[in-house]
Order: C-alpha cells, then sequence, then structure tokens
C-alpha cells in the first residue's frame, strides 16, 4: 500500500493528470486525490497506511 501511495505521489509531481494516473494504477480518481492531498498536508507521513485518511486499498 505504501508503495502505491509513493508511485501516485511520485506520478503526481511528474505532471501526470488524475486521469492518467487512474488509467495506469486501476484505482479511482477519489483515490488519487486523496493520497496527493494528503501529502500534500502531511508529508511522508501520509504514505503510511495506518494514517487516519479516507484513503482505501
Amino acid at each position: 500500500m505504501r508503495l502505491r501511495r509513493a508511485i501516485v505521489v511520485l506520478m503526481s509531481a511528474q505532471s501526470q493528470t488524475v486521469k492518467d494516473i487512474t488509467s495506469l494504477m486501476q484505482i479511482g480518481e477519489d483515490h488519487v486525490r486523496d493520497v496527493i492531498h494528503a501529502f500534500n498536508e502531511r508529508g511522508f507521513d501520509a504514505l503510511d497506511p495506518e494514517w487516519s485518511g479516507d484513503v482505501r486499498e
């Protein structure tokens, strides 16, 4: 789970669109946005599966 979240953040940092990320990762747009927002707010702590966000995998 941590790796998948890190990949989402990396792809976002590389200017990939949410639509592109969802297509490549086979995950929902809401999930991608949640991961990106959490990372922007909490930094690397947001990649841990224990954080209490609404991100589901």
